[in-house]
This record gives C-alpha cells, structure tokens and sequence, in this order.
C-alpha cells in the first residue's frame, strides 16, 4: 500500500543524503559504520545532540526514512515550509499531546516505511541523555518492525543546548549500537526494550571528553550559558552570572572563569570544571528558593519578553513584548498588543492550568493552556526557572528540566 506523497520525499531524501555526507563530513569531520541492510521495517532510535543530528543517522542508515521532528523546526520561516513539502516530516508537538505523532508512526511502519526519532525530544543542556519513558517501548513492541539503536559522540559540544549563535569546530562520531529484529522483540517486554533503547543511546558527554579531550574550537564560547547557570556557585546570588566571549562572571562577587575549548570551566577556585555539575547544584538551590515564598508572591521578572501564539497553520501570531512576572503558582504578561491597534492586553497562566510544558534552547518556554499552543522567549529569558516552577506545582508530570 502506498502512502500518498511518498514518490517526492523519497527522491528528495536520495538527493539529501549527498548533502548529508558534505555537511557532515565538512562541518562536524563526522565518521561511522553502517547499519546491516534488513529485510522489514524498522525504527531507528538515537540519542539528540544537536540541531544536525538528521545528518549523522542519515548517513549511518540504510534506505529510506520519514523522520519525526520537533514542529517548531516546521515553523521556522526560512525552511519550515520546505521541511514539511519535500521531506514529509513527523510533527511532534512541543508542549503538545503527541498522539497524533504516534498514530502516523504506527501507520507508515505498516505501510513499509522506516522510522527514524530522536526520544529526548529536546538536547540535554549538559550532554547527560536523557532516559526514554516505557511508554516508547510500547510502542516499538506494538509496531512489529526492527529496531536500531545509534549513539552519536561528541554532538553536545559542538553547540551546547544554552549556547547562541555560534557552531564550535570538534569531533563528532557515531556507531549503530544494536539491531534487533522483529521476531526478537516479540519476546520481550516493553520495560526491556526501553531498558535496551536507555542502553544503547545513552552518553554522558563529559566522562567521554575526559577521556578523549576533542578540541572545539568556537567564538564567544560561553554566551549562552547564563539561561541555565543563573546562580553563582560561590556566593549563591541569583541571576548574577553574565558572560563575555569566552568568560563568565559573578556580579555580586569575585567568581570568575572561562569556558575552554574542551568544554570544561576553568577559573581559580571555581567550585565546578563542568556545565553538568553545576547544573547539579543548581536544581536544589532553586527548589529551596521557590519554597520559601508563598503562592501568590512574586519570584522574580523577566524582561523584553515576547508572547506568541502557534496557530494550527504552522505560524507564529505574535502578540505582545513586555515584563514577564512569575509567581509562586503562576505566570502574568501584560502590554500593547503587537497587531497595529495596540490595545491593552493582559495574560494570566496558572502553572495548574498548564497541561503541557517544554523548554526549545535556552529561552523558549512553550506550553499549552486552554486548548491554545503559546510561547514566551526574548533575548535574555530564563525559560529553565518557568520550566522548573511548572513541574515543583503540577508533581506528576515530566519535568522539563531534570535530565539525569
């Protein structure tokens, strides 16, 4: 059975593993192995280290693959629309349900499609992966295909999730870990096959730079960085980190460091060498701070903070620039609406009220509320302490924010 459009993807998709090998090879020196060739459909499953990572399992795989993605990729205005033309891609909301993403996986597999998917969703921002739910298991089982499992190396690196701008110059390699078939899946349990998938895409990018010690060579290396490490390690101040090409610094006291080509911090008395660990303190830290206020008293402001809204027709409606004041239990933004007759607006989004959350680099907050798809972003916002507070109200969901 023939899926309608299929004909197009594919040719383009021939075309594009041309350019797959020229930009991987040129951009990022990228090497690895082949998957052996199969005679059914299979899912291939890796691990999510940069933006590119289409580029490496491209190359490591063997015929044609419909790719799921993240459906912000189809709103960028410059490529979106061509992504979703020429390659067919699996939308998978940000912040959304991802059924539907399921049902149209399930649905090319049994028309002898390959599958290829990233289960983090999201590039972890200290190169730790992060662990798949059973519920992919399930899903792998319930699709009755083949499964190969890939780990790429050396991605997180080469543009860390909180960096901006600018692509840093390192190795980068990858390796299909495993090859399971059909009739061997059949035998085991959904937890085992996420066990094996958890297994095989797992990298923990620090222990593996300590090891091997990749040089990636950039500019304005720690620009980025104070999305997520916005407490100083030494004095604990908030929201006091800034940085300056390739060095950091506390404006409450005398901490001061450099991010090295390595990836490691380096700076006299410097409590962490790496990203990971100071994320680490940072997690307990801020937990502590949001329990010391009461519900309805304000944490902190954001400022030149953007709200939009996605529309179904993969645009994004602007709607107003302004001060974002986060509560204890809750999110306000109000100002002039961006649509020509400026009237006053305002919004109010009770973290109770969001039903799903997710973090996009290091200042994209997207959720949903009411059934209506938003996002908040701008220049110096700290989506990750939105993300956080989210998860210490709602309890039982996925904590957009706690990857180890």
């Amino acid at each position: 059975m023939e899926r309608k459009g299929r004909v197009l993807p594919r040719i383009v998709y021939a075309l594009l593993k041309i350019y797959c090998f020229l930009a991987a090879k040129i951009k990022y020196g990228f090497t690895t192995d082949k998957m052996p060739k199969l005679k059914e459909p299979y899912i291939m499953l890796s691990n999510h280290t940069t933006e590119e990572d289409m580029l490496f399992t491209t190359l490591a795989c063997r015929g044609h693959m419909s790719f799921v993605c993240g459906e912000h990729l189809l709103r960028n205005p410059s490529y979106g629309k061509y992504l979703r033309i020429l390659l067919d891609p699996i939308p998978l909301p940000k912040g959304g349900a991802s059924f539907s993403a399921m049902r149209e996986i399930l649905k090319r597999v049994s028309e002898g499609d390959n599958i290829c998917m990233y289960p983090e969703g999201k590039r972890s921002f200290h190169g730790v992966t992060i662990p798949s739910p059973e519920a992919l298991g399930k899903l792998v089982k319930k699709a009755g295909c083949a499964l190969v499992t890939y780990r790429i190396r050396g991605g997180y690196f080469t543009y860390p999730r909180w960096a901006r701008q600018h692509l840093r110059k390192g190795h980068v390699d990858g390796k299909v870990m495993g090859v399971y078939s059909s009739e061997q899946l059949k035998g085991m349990s959904a937890k085992e096959i996420t066990d094996i998938i958890n297994r095989d895409t797992y990298e923990n990018a620090y222990d593996v730079q300590r090891e091997k010690r990749w040089v990636y060579k950039g500019k304005d290396l720690a620009y980025g960085m104070d999305h997520i490490l916005f407490i100083c390690p030494r004095c604990k101040a908030m929201d006091s980190i800034k940085t300056e090409g390739d060095d950091f610094f506390c404006t409450a006291c005398s901490m001061r460091g450099t991010y090295n080509e390595y990836g490691f911090l380096e700076g006299e008395d410097l409590p962490f060498d790496n990203v990971r660990d100071w994320m680490r303190f940072i997690e307990p830290e801020f937990d502590a701070f949001a329990a010391a206020h009461e519900p309805g008293e304000l944490l902190f402001t954001e400022e030149n903070v953007r709200l939009y809204q996605m529309m179904e027709d993969y645009r994004n409606q602007d709607i107003l620039i302004s001060s974002l004041k986060v509560y204890r239990d809750r999110m306000e933004i109000a100002g002039k609406a961006l649509n020509g007759e400026g009237e006053d607006l305002s919004f109010v989004f009770p973290f109770e009220e969001i039903n799903y959350l997710s973090i996009l680099f290091g200042n994209i907050l997207l959720f949903t509320y009411k059934g209506e798809y938003y996002g908040l972003t701008g220049e110096a916002f700290r989506a990750w302490k939105c993300g956080r507070l989210w998860h210490l109200v709602k309890g039982d969901t996925d904590d957009p924010t706690k990857e180890m």
